[in-house]
Order: C-alpha cells, then sequence, then structure tokens
C-alpha cells in the first residue's frame, strides 16, 4: 500500500491526539526513551486547534490510517520552555526578518516506522511552506537519542544548544526549499 500525506481537518483531531498521547513513551524506562525515541509535552484539543489554524498539521496515511503526523507552528512571541529557547536561538542566528516556523512535534506510529513515513511528511510540509518560510526550526531534548540521530540523518543543521532547567536541547533549522525538492 502506498503512504499519502494531506494537511489534516476538524475530523482528524482524535487520532492525532491519541497518536501523540501514545509516542509520549511513557510507560518506557529512560533507556528504551531514548533508543526508541518520545514527543514532549501535553496536547489537547484547543492546542492541536493552533496547530492547525497555523502553516498546520499534516497526516501521513495508508488507506485512511493514521500512519504519522507532523506538526508546524508560527513563533510565539511569549512560549515559554524549549519553545521559547528554540525561537530565541533562531532569532540570534539568522539576520532580522527571516521567517521561520517551528517544527514538531512529530510522531510515526511504531507500526509504520522504517518506511519513510517521516521523509514524506517532511517534503510535503517543505513544499506547502518552501515559498512563504526560510528555515524549519525544531529543538529534540538531548536524552532523544533516536530523534537526534533521525533529524542529523536528514542533514539538518545544529544551530544551537539550551538548558531549560536539568534538560538539555538542540536546535535543529532547515530550508523547506531544499526538503521541497526531494523525490520521497
Amino acid at each position: 500500500m502506498s503512504i499519502t500525506v494531506r494537511k489534516s481537518e476538524p475530523a482528524d483531531r482524535a487520532a492525532i491526539l491519541a497518536l501523540m498521547q501514545a509516542s509520549t513513551g511513557e510507560h518506557l524506562t529512560p533507556e528504551q526513551r531514548a533508543e526508541q525515541g518520545f514527543v514532549q509535552g501535553v496536547m489537547d484539543e484547543e492546542t492541536l486547534t493552533r496547530f492547525m489554524n497555523g502553516p498546520g498539521v499534516f497526516l501521513a496515511e495508508e488507506d485512511g490510517e493514521l500512519a504519522g503526523f507532523a506538526m508546524t507552528a508560527e513563533p510565539s512571541p511569549a512560549a515559554g520552555g524549549p519553545v521559547q529557547g528554540t525561537v530565541d536561538a533562531v532569532t540570534a542566528e539568522v539576520p532580522a526578518g527571516t521567517k521561520f516556523f517551528l517544527y514538531g512535534p512529530v510522531a510515526v506510529d511504531a507500526r509504520f516506522q522504517g518506511r519513510g513515513v517521516l521523509t514524506k511528511l517532511l517534503t510535503a510540509l517543505s513544499r506547502e511552506l518552501a515559498g512563504r518560510y526560510a528555515l524549519g526550526a525544531l529543538f529534540v531534548e538531548e536524552s532523544n537519542a533516536k530523534s537526534l540521530a533521525v533529524h542529523r540523518h536528514y542533514g539538518m543543521t545544529e544551530a544551537a544548544r539550551f538548558a531549560v532547567g536539568e534538560r538539555w536541547y538542540v536546535v535543529f533549522t532547515f530550508e523547506p526549499a531544499t526538503f521541497a525538492e526531494r523525490t520521497d
């Protein structure tokens, strides 16, 4: 079967929230979380709706079944936490006025991992957003070894490192125009 990507709709909220909750790795040991990857944060329907109303939430599906998602958002002037650390790091590194979006959270259902789902999501969202944004930016907690490896594999730029409390994060940036050229 073939994986397709589209922007989410209101009817997709329950499936997205379920996959996000399943991807937090709360039931795993720290070692298992590092190896398998995890999604940070808590998402409710109101927050998800804000993501959906921004640049968008992109869904990968196979025969109508959710395989994964990638959320995007405009930087918020008072986001707090790792989001604020990411915004601060990017704005310190790029020329004033550079328009960028935040990428993440992202999750791929375990049953679909290893099938190019993330590549399809990145390509599709980059094609959609390349004309409006010069950069995409994301943060990955340093304890999330799988996510660090994945984003390094894609050749994203490690732009900064910062801490929030006891947790350390890596900021990655990428040019959506570059990913838009991929041929899945």
